[in-house]
Order: C-alpha cells, then structure tokens, then sequence
C-alpha cells in the first residue's frame, strides 16, 4: 500500500515574526562588529601615521648626518693641503 506524502505546513505569521527578529538581532551584531572593526582601522591608521612621520625623521637625520661627515672630510682636506 503506497503512502502518500504529506504535505508540508505553510510557517504561520509567529514563526516567521521570530525569524525576523532574529535576522534583526543578527544585523545588530553585525553593526557591532563592523563599528569595532572601524575603531581598530581608525587607531591602527593614526599608529601607521605616527610610523611614517617617525621614518621621515629618521631618515632626515641620516642624510643629515652624512652631509656634516662630508662636510667635515672636505673641511679636513682642505685645511691639510693649505697646511702643506
């Protein structure tokens, strides 16, 4: 004897109304998450900022500091063969 399938219920209105609501908790948490990632984003842009401006000094400093060796060679050259 041959079973016929049953049909499958229609959700009723409260089922899908708790669906919903879970979507929308689920959307929140989503926006939490979204608003702390932006805040990491935002801090590790100053620290990154912070970064750049401290290698743009280091590196003036070694050009700096290469110029007044130089200076300071040339200066020393010239002063031993006036000398001489």
């Amino acid at each position: 004897m041959a079973t016929t399938p049953q049909p499958t219920p229609e959700p009723t209105l409260t089922a899908i109304a708790g669906q919903l609501e879970q979507v929308t908790q689920g959307l929140g948490d989503i926006k939490a998450d979204v608003d702390q990632l932006s805040q990491q984003v935002e801090r590790f842009n100053d620290r990154l900022q912070n970064y750049e401006q401290g290698m743009r000094w280091v590196v003036q400093l070694a050009f700096t500091l290469l110029i007044s060796a130089t200076v300071a060679l040339v200066v020393s050259a010239i002063t031993f063969l006036l000398r001489s």
